[in-house]
């Protein structure tokens, strides 16, 4: 089974970038789907990005409190 690509989402029409603000798994935590991986801020509002799938974080990306493009991948699930 693929790994499964997680990445920064789109939330409104007109967003083009947002800002982890806190990271709520490390490298190497399990999670299931629907967990919550980290706390995304965009211009209107703070909310809570889910596990897209079930297994093991890698490649985690290190940027708190830097905008980040919309569709760019923060981190990696392998199942």
């Amino acid at each position: 089974m693929a790994a499964i690509e997680v990445i920064l989402p789109k939330v409104d029409m007109d967003m083009q970038t947002g800002v982890i603000a806190a990271w709520k798994v490390a490298e190497g935590d399990h999670v299931s789907t629907g967990d919550i991986l980290f706390e995304m801020e965009t211009g209107k509002a703070t909310m809570e990005v889910e596990a897209p799938g079930t297994g093991v974080i890698r490649d985690l990306a290190k940027i708190t409190g830097e905008e980040v493009q919309v569709g760019t991948t923060v981190a990696w699930i392998d199942p």
